[in-house]
Protein backbone atom coordinates (compact mmCIF):
# COMPACT_ATOMS: atom_id res chain seq x y z
CA UNK A 1 0.00 0.00 0.00
CA UNK A 2 1.33 3.52 -0.86
CA UNK A 3 0.89 6.22 1.53
CA UNK A 4 -0.28 8.51 -0.79
CA UNK A 5 -1.66 8.81 -5.01
CA UNK A 6 -2.38 11.56 -6.89
CA UNK A 7 -4.63 10.18 -9.30
CA UNK A 8 -5.66 11.14 -12.94
CA UNK A 9 -3.80 14.19 -13.04
CA UNK A 10 -1.48 16.23 -16.35
CA UNK A 11 2.11 15.42 -15.29
CA UNK A 12 4.27 17.91 -15.65
CA UNK A 13 7.22 16.19 -14.82
CA UNK A 14 10.04 19.25 -14.65
CA UNK A 15 12.37 18.00 -17.39
CA UNK A 16 10.10 20.59 -20.05
CA UNK A 17 8.78 17.17 -21.73
CA UNK A 18 5.60 17.32 -22.41
CA UNK A 19 2.71 17.01 -20.16
CA UNK A 20 1.18 13.20 -19.64
CA UNK A 21 -1.84 11.77 -17.97
CA UNK A 22 -0.95 9.74 -15.28
CA UNK A 23 -0.83 8.47 -11.22
CA UNK A 24 1.63 9.43 -9.10
CA UNK A 25 2.43 7.53 -6.17
CA UNK A 26 4.24 8.44 -2.59
CA UNK A 27 6.14 5.94 -0.17
CA UNK A 28 7.52 7.75 2.51
CA UNK A 29 9.16 11.02 1.37
CA UNK A 30 10.00 9.23 -1.75
CA UNK A 31 8.10 8.75 -5.46
CA UNK A 32 7.56 5.43 -5.89
CA UNK A 33 5.70 5.23 -8.90
CA UNK A 34 4.06 6.61 -11.83
CA UNK A 35 1.40 5.51 -14.45
CA UNK A 36 -1.98 3.82 -14.23
CA UNK A 37 -1.76 2.05 -10.79
CA UNK A 38 -4.11 0.00 -9.46
CA UNK A 39 -2.61 -0.18 -5.66
CA UNK A 40 -4.76 0.96 -2.82
CA UNK A 41 -3.46 4.45 -0.92
CA UNK A 42 -3.81 5.38 2.70
CA UNK A 43 -4.50 8.78 1.10
CA UNK A 44 -6.06 9.55 -1.91
CA UNK A 45 -6.15 12.90 -4.37
CA UNK A 46 -8.19 13.28 -7.43
CA UNK A 47 -6.28 15.40 -10.01
CA UNK A 48 -8.51 14.89 -12.84
CA UNK A 49 -7.98 17.94 -14.83
CA UNK A 50 -5.27 19.22 -12.75
CA UNK A 51 -1.50 19.46 -13.38
CA UNK A 52 0.23 17.50 -11.09
CA UNK A 53 3.94 19.33 -11.07
CA UNK A 54 7.19 19.08 -8.90
CA UNK A 55 7.38 21.47 -6.16
CA UNK A 56 9.20 24.83 -6.90
CA UNK A 57 12.90 25.07 -6.05
CA UNK A 58 13.50 28.60 -5.25
CA UNK A 59 17.46 30.10 -5.21
CA UNK A 60 17.01 33.45 -4.44
CA UNK A 61 15.27 34.36 -1.15
CA UNK A 62 16.26 36.49 1.92
CA UNK A 63 14.71 34.66 4.44
CA UNK A 64 17.70 34.45 7.09
CA UNK A 65 15.29 36.08 9.81
CA UNK A 66 12.15 35.07 9.01
CA UNK A 67 13.23 31.64 9.14
CA UNK A 68 14.65 31.69 12.80
CA UNK A 69 10.71 32.82 14.12
CA UNK A 70 7.99 31.86 11.27
CA UNK A 71 7.73 28.38 10.36
CA UNK A 72 5.23 28.73 7.47
CA UNK A 73 7.73 31.20 5.55
CA UNK A 74 5.01 32.87 3.28
CA UNK A 75 5.33 34.18 0.66
CA UNK A 76 6.84 31.37 -0.54
CA UNK A 77 4.87 28.66 1.62
CA UNK A 78 1.54 30.09 -0.54
CA UNK A 79 2.77 29.91 -3.93
CA UNK A 80 3.77 26.23 -3.94
CA UNK A 81 7.71 26.70 -2.75
CA UNK A 82 9.02 23.36 -1.59
CA UNK A 83 12.84 24.60 -1.13
CA UNK A 84 14.38 27.69 -0.73
CA UNK A 85 17.55 29.01 -0.56
CA UNK A 86 18.57 32.13 1.97
CA UNK A 87 22.16 34.14 2.21
CA UNK A 88 22.33 35.27 -0.80
CA UNK A 89 23.57 39.18 -2.19
CA UNK A 90 26.35 39.10 0.46
CA UNK A 91 23.88 39.47 3.36
CA UNK A 92 22.59 37.35 6.36
CA UNK A 93 23.10 37.26 9.93
CA UNK A 94 25.85 34.84 10.94
CA UNK A 95 29.21 34.69 11.99
CA UNK A 96 28.63 37.67 14.46
CA UNK A 97 30.79 38.68 17.05
CA UNK A 98 28.72 39.40 20.38
CA UNK A 99 27.95 43.19 20.53
CA UNK A 100 27.94 43.61 16.88
CA UNK A 101 24.33 42.62 16.19
CA UNK A 102 23.10 45.78 15.21
CA UNK A 103 25.84 46.20 12.72
CA UNK A 104 24.39 43.05 10.92
CA UNK A 105 20.76 44.66 11.46
CA UNK A 106 21.90 47.30 9.96
CA UNK A 107 22.81 45.80 6.73
CA UNK A 108 19.99 43.75 6.21
CA UNK A 109 17.89 46.60 6.58
CA UNK A 110 19.26 48.89 4.05
CA UNK A 111 19.98 46.08 1.31
CA UNK A 112 17.01 44.31 1.57
CA UNK A 113 14.41 46.61 3.31
CA UNK A 114 13.54 44.27 6.27
CA UNK A 115 12.16 46.65 9.03
CA UNK A 116 15.30 46.85 11.70
CA UNK A 117 12.59 46.66 14.31
CA UNK A 118 10.97 43.91 13.64
CA UNK A 119 14.62 41.53 13.42
CA UNK A 120 15.36 43.62 16.62
CA UNK A 121 12.26 41.60 18.07
CA UNK A 122 12.47 38.44 16.11
CA UNK A 123 16.28 37.16 16.10
CA UNK A 124 17.23 35.50 19.49
CA UNK A 125 20.91 35.47 18.37
CA UNK A 126 21.80 31.97 19.99
CA UNK A 127 24.55 31.42 17.72
CA UNK A 128 27.82 32.84 16.73
CA UNK A 129 29.54 31.19 14.23
CA UNK A 130 27.80 30.00 10.73
CA UNK A 131 27.58 26.47 11.50
CA UNK A 132 25.96 27.37 14.96
CA UNK A 133 23.54 29.63 13.04
CA UNK A 134 22.54 26.11 10.57
CA UNK A 135 22.26 24.07 13.76
CA UNK A 136 19.57 26.63 14.65
CA UNK A 137 17.56 26.56 11.93
CA UNK A 138 17.76 22.50 11.96
CA UNK A 139 16.59 22.71 15.47
CA UNK A 140 12.89 23.20 14.39
CA UNK A 141 10.74 21.55 11.50
CA UNK A 142 8.65 23.50 9.37
CA UNK A 143 7.03 24.37 6.26
CA UNK A 144 9.26 23.44 3.33
CA UNK A 145 13.12 22.76 3.00
CA UNK A 146 15.47 25.61 3.22
CA UNK A 147 19.25 25.92 2.44
CA UNK A 148 21.78 28.41 3.14
CA UNK A 149 24.41 30.33 1.17
CA UNK A 150 27.40 32.12 3.56
CA UNK A 151 26.96 36.01 3.13
CA UNK A 152 30.75 37.53 2.70
CA UNK A 153 29.15 40.65 4.55
CA UNK A 154 29.12 39.51 8.00
CA UNK A 155 32.20 36.97 7.16
CA UNK A 156 34.11 39.91 6.67
CA UNK A 157 32.87 42.00 9.71
CA UNK A 158 33.42 39.02 12.04
CA UNK A 159 36.76 38.53 10.77
CA UNK A 160 37.96 42.50 10.25
CA UNK A 161 35.47 44.15 12.16
CA UNK A 162 36.35 48.02 12.62
CA UNK A 163 38.72 47.87 9.74
CA UNK A 164 35.72 46.88 7.19
CA UNK A 165 35.02 50.20 5.23
CA UNK A 166 38.38 51.70 5.58
CA UNK A 167 39.59 51.11 2.25
CA UNK A 168 42.21 48.65 3.53
CA UNK A 169 42.28 45.24 1.96
CA UNK A 170 42.64 42.28 4.01
CA UNK A 171 46.43 41.14 4.83
CA UNK A 172 48.08 37.62 4.02
CA UNK A 173 46.59 36.47 7.64
CA UNK A 174 43.10 38.10 7.33
CA UNK A 175 42.82 36.52 3.92
CA UNK A 176 43.19 33.24 5.63
CA UNK A 177 41.38 33.82 8.37
CA UNK A 178 38.28 34.45 6.16
CA UNK A 179 38.75 31.41 3.88
CA UNK A 180 39.25 29.21 6.83
CA UNK A 181 35.38 29.99 8.28
CA UNK A 182 34.43 29.51 4.82
CA UNK A 183 35.50 26.61 4.80
CA UNK A 184 33.98 25.53 8.40
CA UNK A 185 31.04 27.18 6.44
CA UNK A 186 31.04 24.61 3.32
CA UNK A 187 31.63 21.74 5.33
CA UNK A 188 28.61 22.66 7.77
CA UNK A 189 26.60 22.32 4.28
CA UNK A 190 26.43 25.72 3.29
CA UNK A 191 25.82 25.81 -0.76
CA UNK A 192 28.53 28.26 -1.22
CA UNK A 193 29.38 32.07 -0.62
CA UNK A 194 27.27 35.31 -1.89
CA UNK A 195 28.80 39.11 -1.99
CA UNK A 196 27.44 41.91 -2.93
CA UNK A 197 29.62 44.36 -5.26
CA UNK A 198 27.23 46.90 -6.28
CA UNK A 199 27.51 50.41 -4.50
CA UNK A 200 23.60 50.41 -4.94
CA UNK A 201 23.55 48.11 -1.87
CA UNK A 202 23.95 50.37 1.10
CA UNK A 203 23.40 49.76 5.26
CA UNK A 204 20.87 51.53 7.24
CA UNK A 205 23.42 54.23 7.59
CA UNK A 206 24.02 54.70 4.11
CA UNK A 207 27.54 53.03 4.44
CA UNK A 208 28.58 50.23 1.79
CA UNK A 209 28.42 46.95 2.51
CA UNK A 210 31.01 45.35 4.35
CA UNK A 211 32.17 43.24 1.31
CA UNK A 212 32.09 46.11 -1.00
CA UNK A 213 35.57 46.80 -0.52
CA UNK A 214 36.99 43.19 -0.94
CA UNK A 215 39.74 43.01 -3.56
CA UNK A 216 40.61 40.29 -6.17
CA UNK A 217 42.93 38.00 -3.91
CA UNK A 218 40.36 38.07 -0.71
CA UNK A 219 37.67 36.75 -3.65
CA UNK A 220 39.77 34.69 -5.33
CA UNK A 221 40.90 33.10 -1.81
CA UNK A 222 37.19 32.03 -1.32
CA UNK A 223 36.35 30.54 -4.41
CA UNK A 224 39.30 28.22 -3.99
CA UNK A 225 37.37 26.95 -1.01
CA UNK A 226 33.80 27.33 -2.31
CA UNK A 227 34.90 25.22 -5.43
CA UNK A 228 36.93 22.80 -3.90
CA UNK A 229 34.01 22.20 -1.95
CA UNK A 230 31.29 21.73 -4.64
CA UNK A 231 29.73 25.02 -4.21
CA UNK A 232 29.00 28.39 -5.82
CA UNK A 233 29.37 31.79 -5.41
CA UNK A 234 26.05 34.55 -5.90
CA UNK A 235 27.40 37.96 -7.09
CA UNK A 236 24.91 41.15 -6.84
CA UNK A 237 27.68 42.83 -9.19
CA UNK A 238 28.88 46.39 -9.56
CA UNK A 239 26.72 48.18 -12.13
CA UNK A 240 23.84 45.59 -11.42
CA UNK A 241 21.14 48.04 -12.02
CA UNK A 242 23.18 50.07 -14.87
CA UNK A 243 24.57 52.57 -12.46
CA UNK A 244 28.12 51.80 -14.11
CA UNK A 245 28.87 50.08 -17.24
CA UNK A 246 32.36 50.35 -16.83
CA UNK A 247 32.37 48.49 -13.54
CA UNK A 248 29.94 45.68 -14.50
CA UNK A 249 32.72 44.59 -17.67
CA UNK A 250 35.03 44.74 -14.67
CA UNK A 251 33.36 42.57 -13.10
CA UNK A 252 33.00 39.89 -16.16
CA UNK A 253 36.82 40.12 -16.12
CA UNK A 254 37.28 39.58 -12.78
CA UNK A 255 34.77 36.42 -13.23
CA UNK A 256 36.78 35.08 -15.87
CA UNK A 257 39.63 35.48 -14.34
CA UNK A 258 38.71 33.63 -10.56
CA UNK A 259 37.04 30.71 -12.95
CA UNK A 260 40.40 30.27 -14.96
CA UNK A 261 42.46 29.78 -11.47
CA UNK A 262 40.07 28.25 -9.49
CA UNK A 263 37.03 26.48 -11.51
CA UNK A 264 34.42 27.62 -9.25
CA UNK A 265 30.79 27.84 -10.31
CA UNK A 266 29.10 31.39 -10.68
CA UNK A 267 25.76 32.68 -10.05
CA UNK A 268 25.33 36.75 -10.79
CA UNK A 269 22.06 38.02 -10.93
CA UNK A 270 21.68 40.18 -14.28
CA UNK A 271 18.90 42.51 -14.85
CA UNK A 272 17.75 44.99 -17.93
CA UNK A 273 18.52 48.27 -16.67
CA UNK A 274 17.17 51.09 -18.53
CA UNK A 275 20.48 52.66 -18.88
CA UNK A 276 22.38 49.72 -20.97
CA UNK A 277 19.02 47.64 -22.01
CA UNK A 278 21.15 45.42 -24.11
CA UNK A 279 24.28 44.61 -22.04
CA UNK A 280 22.93 41.19 -20.96
CA UNK A 281 23.61 39.60 -24.23
CA UNK A 282 26.98 39.80 -23.57
CA UNK A 283 26.76 38.63 -19.80
CA UNK A 284 24.52 35.45 -20.87
CA UNK A 285 27.11 34.71 -23.68
CA UNK A 286 30.17 35.13 -20.73
CA UNK A 287 28.16 32.39 -19.10
CA UNK A 288 27.01 30.12 -21.69
CA UNK A 289 30.55 30.16 -23.11
CA UNK A 290 32.24 29.30 -19.79
CA UNK A 291 29.65 26.53 -19.04
CA UNK A 292 30.58 24.98 -22.45
CA UNK A 293 34.40 25.43 -22.02
CA UNK A 294 33.83 22.46 -19.16
CA UNK A 295 35.69 24.68 -16.67
CA UNK A 296 33.05 25.46 -14.45
CA UNK A 297 29.00 26.52 -14.74
CA UNK A 298 27.85 29.90 -14.50
CA UNK A 299 24.01 31.60 -14.77
CA UNK A 300 22.67 34.61 -14.93
CA UNK A 301 20.02 34.81 -12.45
CA UNK A 302 17.13 36.88 -13.92
CA UNK A 303 13.54 37.12 -12.61
CA UNK A 304 10.45 36.81 -14.36
CA UNK A 305 9.26 40.43 -14.27
CA UNK A 306 9.90 44.23 -13.95
CA UNK A 307 12.36 45.03 -10.85
CA UNK A 308 10.73 47.65 -9.50
CA UNK A 309 8.49 49.58 -6.32
CA UNK A 310 5.12 49.26 -5.80
CA UNK A 311 4.14 52.79 -4.82
CA UNK A 312 2.33 53.20 -1.16
CA UNK A 313 2.35 56.14 1.18
CA UNK A 314 2.93 53.28 3.77
CA UNK A 315 5.94 51.85 1.75
CA UNK A 316 8.34 53.23 -0.78
CA UNK A 317 7.40 56.31 -2.77
CA UNK A 318 8.54 59.36 -4.35
CA UNK A 319 8.00 61.86 -1.62
CA UNK A 320 9.36 59.48 1.31
CA UNK A 321 12.14 62.21 1.78
CA UNK A 322 10.40 65.04 1.55
CA UNK A 323 9.99 67.40 5.26
CA UNK A 324 6.49 67.76 4.25
CA UNK A 325 5.60 63.48 4.13
CA UNK A 326 8.59 63.25 7.32
CA UNK A 327 5.81 65.54 8.89
CA UNK A 328 3.05 63.74 8.48
CA UNK A 329 5.30 60.60 9.57
CA UNK A 330 5.51 61.57 12.53
CA UNK A 331 1.53 61.11 13.37
CA UNK A 332 0.07 57.74 14.34
CA UNK A 333 0.11 55.78 11.22
CA UNK A 334 -3.91 55.31 11.05
CA UNK A 335 -4.04 59.29 10.82
CA UNK A 336 -1.47 59.15 7.55
CA UNK A 337 -3.93 59.22 5.10
CA UNK A 338 -6.26 61.78 6.29
CA UNK A 339 -3.58 63.96 6.42
CA UNK A 340 -2.23 63.79 3.50
CA UNK A 341 -5.65 64.28 2.07
CA UNK A 342 -5.66 67.91 3.20
CA UNK A 343 -5.13 70.10 0.13
CA UNK A 344 -2.43 71.95 1.88
CA UNK A 345 -0.42 69.10 2.93
CA UNK A 346 -0.37 67.93 -0.44
CA UNK A 347 0.41 71.34 -1.85
CA UNK A 348 3.23 71.66 0.40
CA UNK A 349 4.44 68.39 -0.48
CA UNK A 350 4.40 68.30 -3.92
CA UNK A 351 6.19 72.17 -4.05
CA UNK A 352 9.34 70.62 -1.95
CA UNK A 353 12.60 69.40 -3.74
CA UNK A 354 13.87 65.71 -2.71
CA UNK A 355 17.71 65.46 -1.12
CA UNK A 356 20.42 65.07 -3.60
CA UNK A 357 21.09 61.61 -4.47
CA UNK A 358 17.91 60.36 -2.70
CA UNK A 359 15.50 57.28 -3.24
CA UNK A 360 12.97 59.46 -3.56
CA UNK A 361 15.04 61.92 -6.35
CA UNK A 362 15.75 58.83 -8.37
CA UNK A 363 12.17 57.59 -8.63
CA UNK A 364 11.01 61.46 -9.45
CA UNK A 365 13.70 60.87 -12.29
CA UNK A 366 11.77 58.16 -13.85
CA UNK A 367 7.95 58.41 -13.97
CA UNK A 368 7.92 57.34 -17.69
CA UNK A 369 8.39 53.88 -16.65
CA UNK A 370 5.48 54.23 -14.12
CA UNK A 371 2.13 52.30 -14.44
CA UNK A 372 -1.22 51.68 -12.90
CA UNK A 373 -1.48 47.84 -12.89
CA UNK A 374 -5.17 48.25 -12.45
CA UNK A 375 -7.43 46.52 -10.12
CA UNK A 376 -6.66 43.49 -11.84
CA UNK A 377 -2.74 43.60 -11.05
CA UNK A 378 -1.33 43.89 -14.85
CA UNK A 379 2.37 43.26 -14.94
CA UNK A 380 2.62 44.14 -18.32
CA UNK A 381 0.65 47.32 -18.86
CA UNK A 382 0.97 49.16 -22.36
CA UNK A 383 1.73 52.91 -22.20
CA UNK A 384 -1.78 54.07 -22.10
CA UNK A 385 -1.12 52.82 -18.27
CA UNK A 386 1.76 55.17 -17.85
CA UNK A 387 1.32 57.31 -15.23
CA UNK A 388 2.38 60.84 -17.57
CA UNK A 389 -0.30 59.96 -20.22
CA UNK A 390 -3.00 59.48 -17.31
CA UNK A 391 -1.75 62.65 -15.49
CA UNK A 392 -2.33 64.08 -19.05
CA UNK A 393 -5.71 62.36 -19.15
CA UNK A 394 -6.71 64.24 -15.82
CA UNK A 395 -5.55 67.57 -16.75
CA UNK A 396 -2.79 67.66 -14.29
CA UNK A 397 0.82 66.88 -13.37
CA UNK A 398 2.87 63.69 -12.68
CA UNK A 399 3.50 64.09 -9.50
CA UNK A 400 -0.14 65.10 -8.67
CA UNK A 401 -1.67 62.14 -10.38
CA UNK A 402 0.36 60.16 -8.58
CA UNK A 403 -0.10 61.50 -5.15
CA UNK A 404 -3.64 60.93 -5.70
CA UNK A 405 -3.52 57.61 -6.51
CA UNK A 406 -1.33 56.74 -3.95
CA UNK A 407 -4.12 58.39 -0.87
CA UNK A 408 -6.67 55.59 -2.99
CA UNK A 409 -4.72 52.65 -3.02
CA UNK A 410 -1.80 52.57 -0.62
CA UNK A 411 -3.37 49.92 1.38
CA UNK A 412 -3.40 47.98 -1.78
CA UNK A 413 -0.78 49.29 -3.84
CA UNK A 414 -1.10 49.49 -7.69
CA UNK A 415 1.52 52.11 -8.92
CA UNK A 416 4.66 50.11 -10.08
CA UNK A 417 8.04 52.31 -10.93
CA UNK A 418 8.90 49.31 -13.18
CA UNK A 419 13.07 50.89 -12.98
CA UNK A 420 14.62 47.25 -14.52
CA UNK A 421 13.83 44.88 -16.98
CA UNK A 422 10.45 46.94 -18.59
CA UNK A 423 10.15 48.71 -21.92
CA UNK A 424 8.00 49.78 -24.04
CA UNK A 425 7.91 46.34 -25.42
CA UNK A 426 6.75 45.29 -22.20
CA UNK A 427 8.40 42.15 -21.33
CA UNK A 428 9.02 41.25 -24.34
CA UNK A 429 12.73 41.67 -24.00
CA UNK A 430 12.74 40.09 -20.78
CA UNK A 431 11.43 36.81 -22.48
CA UNK A 432 14.60 36.78 -24.84
CA UNK A 433 16.31 36.58 -21.99
CA UNK A 434 14.43 33.89 -19.67
CA UNK A 435 14.96 31.90 -22.83
CA UNK A 436 18.84 32.03 -22.48
CA UNK A 437 20.44 28.77 -21.80
CA UNK A 438 22.38 30.64 -19.09
CA UNK A 439 19.54 31.56 -17.19
CA UNK A 440 17.90 30.81 -14.58
CA UNK A 441 15.20 32.05 -12.41
CA UNK A 442 16.88 32.81 -9.51
CA UNK A 443 15.85 36.95 -8.39
CA UNK A 444 12.37 36.68 -6.45
CA UNK A 445 14.15 37.83 -3.29
CA UNK A 446 11.36 36.53 -1.33
CA UNK A 447 11.30 37.70 1.86
CA UNK A 448 12.79 41.00 1.05
CA UNK A 449 12.02 44.38 -0.03
CA UNK A 450 8.72 43.98 1.97
CA UNK A 451 6.96 47.15 1.69
CA UNK A 452 8.36 47.71 -1.75
CA UNK A 453 7.76 44.68 -3.86
CA UNK A 454 5.47 41.83 -3.83
CA UNK A 455 7.43 39.23 -6.04
CA UNK A 456 7.83 35.84 -3.69
CA UNK A 457 4.60 34.86 -5.68
CA UNK A 458 7.17 35.44 -8.59
CA UNK A 459 6.08 31.22 -9.21
CA UNK A 460 2.65 31.70 -9.53
CA UNK A 461 3.01 34.58 -11.62
CA UNK A 462 5.36 32.56 -13.82
CA UNK A 463 2.48 29.99 -14.61
CA UNK A 464 -0.37 32.99 -14.41
CA UNK A 465 1.20 35.50 -17.14
CA UNK A 466 3.54 33.83 -18.67
CA UNK A 467 1.86 30.32 -19.27
CA UNK A 468 -1.68 32.01 -19.71
CA UNK A 469 -3.18 35.15 -20.01
CA UNK A 470 0.03 37.51 -21.51
CA UNK A 471 -1.85 39.41 -24.23
CA UNK A 472 1.37 41.80 -24.99
CA UNK A 473 3.18 38.92 -26.47
CA UNK A 474 3.45 34.85 -26.87
CA UNK A 475 2.84 32.52 -23.89
CA UNK A 476 5.68 30.21 -22.98
CA UNK A 477 5.30 26.57 -22.84
CA UNK A 478 3.39 25.61 -18.91
CA UNK A 479 6.74 22.84 -19.90
CA UNK A 480 8.85 25.09 -19.86
CA UNK A 481 8.14 26.84 -16.91
CA UNK A 482 7.88 24.07 -14.61
CA UNK A 483 11.21 23.30 -15.99
CA UNK A 484 12.58 26.71 -15.04
CA UNK A 485 11.16 26.98 -11.58
CA UNK A 486 11.91 22.93 -10.78
CA UNK A 487 14.82 21.27 -12.28
CA UNK A 488 16.77 24.34 -13.82
CA UNK A 489 17.01 25.93 -10.52
CA UNK A 490 17.64 22.95 -8.14
CA UNK A 491 20.57 22.05 -11.01
CA UNK A 492 21.74 25.07 -10.92
CA UNK A 493 22.76 24.75 -7.21
CA UNK A 494 23.66 21.36 -7.45
CA UNK A 495 20.29 19.61 -5.69
CA UNK A 496 19.95 16.15 -7.77
CA UNK A 497 17.30 14.56 -5.79
CA UNK A 498 14.51 16.76 -6.06
CA UNK A 499 12.96 19.02 -9.41
CA UNK A 500 11.87 16.55 -11.15
CA UNK A 501 8.81 14.05 -11.12
CA UNK A 502 10.57 10.71 -11.41
CA UNK A 503 10.64 7.31 -9.06
CA UNK A 504 13.10 7.68 -6.13
CA UNK A 505 13.05 11.27 -6.11
CA UNK A 506 11.62 13.30 -2.84
CA UNK A 507 8.20 13.39 -2.91
CA UNK A 508 7.91 17.31 -3.58
CA UNK A 509 4.97 17.93 -5.48
CA UNK A 510 2.03 20.87 -6.33
CA UNK A 511 -1.72 20.07 -7.60
CA UNK A 512 -2.95 23.00 -9.00
CA UNK A 513 -6.29 23.97 -10.76
CA UNK A 514 -4.24 26.06 -13.51
CA UNK A 515 -7.27 27.59 -15.01
CA UNK A 516 -8.20 28.82 -11.39
CA UNK A 517 -5.22 29.66 -10.22
CA UNK A 518 -4.83 33.24 -9.11
CA UNK A 519 -3.25 36.49 -7.25
CA UNK A 520 -4.50 38.69 -5.46
CA UNK A 521 -3.86 42.28 -5.46
CA UNK A 522 -0.91 42.88 -3.19
CA UNK A 523 -2.26 44.27 0.10
CA UNK A 524 -0.51 45.89 3.38
CA UNK A 525 -0.48 43.13 5.90
CA UNK A 526 1.10 44.51 9.85
CA UNK A 527 2.29 40.73 10.70
CA UNK A 528 5.73 40.93 11.15
CA UNK A 529 7.71 40.91 14.60
CA UNK A 530 6.48 44.32 16.50
CA UNK A 531 3.30 44.69 14.05
CA UNK A 532 5.72 45.81 11.24
CA UNK A 533 4.26 45.88 7.88
CA UNK A 534 4.74 44.01 4.39
CA UNK A 535 3.24 43.27 1.40
CA UNK A 536 1.45 40.07 0.60
CA UNK A 537 -0.47 38.68 -2.07
CA UNK A 538 -2.99 35.98 -1.59
CA UNK A 539 -3.21 32.73 -3.73
CA UNK A 540 -5.28 30.63 -4.70
CA UNK A 541 -5.70 27.60 -7.26
CA UNK A 542 -3.23 25.35 -5.17
CA UNK A 543 -5.11 22.01 -4.76
CA UNK A 544 -2.26 20.45 -2.56
CA UNK A 545 1.43 21.48 -1.99
CA UNK A 546 3.23 18.14 -0.84
CA UNK A 547 6.86 18.19 0.96
CA UNK A 548 8.62 15.04 1.42
CA UNK A 549 5.50 13.16 0.96
CA UNK A 550 3.04 15.13 3.48
CA UNK A 551 0.55 17.36 2.17
CA UNK A 552 1.10 21.01 3.83
CA UNK A 553 -1.01 23.02 2.05
CA UNK A 554 -4.53 22.18 0.63
CA UNK A 555 -7.25 24.41 -0.85
CA UNK A 556 -5.13 27.00 0.05
CA UNK A 557 -4.91 26.27 3.76
CA UNK A 558 -1.98 24.87 5.36
CA UNK A 559 -2.63 21.71 6.80
CA UNK A 560 -0.26 22.08 9.94
CA UNK A 561 2.07 19.53 8.56
CA UNK A 562 5.94 20.35 8.76
CA UNK A 563 8.32 17.77 7.28
CA UNK A 564 10.91 20.86 5.99
CA UNK A 565 14.28 20.77 7.70
CA UNK A 566 17.61 21.95 6.54
CA UNK A 567 19.01 21.30 3.34
CA UNK A 568 22.59 20.90 3.86
CA UNK A 569 24.63 20.65 0.77
CA UNK A 570 26.21 17.33 -0.25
Amino acid sequence: MYDLVIRGGTVIDGTGAPGFRADVAVAGDRIAAIGTLDAPAAREIDATGLLVTPGWVDIHTHYDGQATWDMLLDPSFSSGVTTAILGNCGVGFAPVRPGSEDRLIELMDGVEEIPGSALSAGLAWNWESFPDFLDVLDSRPRSFDIGALLPHGPLRLYVLGDKVGTDTPADAAEVAEIARLADEAMAAGAFGLSSSRTPVHRTSRGAMTPDYDADEAELTALAEVVARRGGIMEFAPEGLVGEDLDGLKREMALYDRMVARTGVNVHMLVLQPNLYPDYWREQLDWAERITASGKARAFAQVSGRSIGALLSFFGTHPFMERPGFRAVKALPRDAWLDALARPEVKAGILAETDPEGSFGAFLNAHWNRCYDLGEEGDYEPDESRNIVALAAARGTTVQSAAYDMMLETSRHPRLLLAINNYDDSGLEHLRALMERPGAVLGASDAGAHVMTICDGSMNSFMLIHWGRDRRRGPTLPVETIVRMMTSDTAGSIGIGDRGRIAVGLRADLNVIDFERLALSPPAVVDDLPTGASRLLQQVSGYRATIVAGQVTREHDRPTGAMPGRLLRRQ
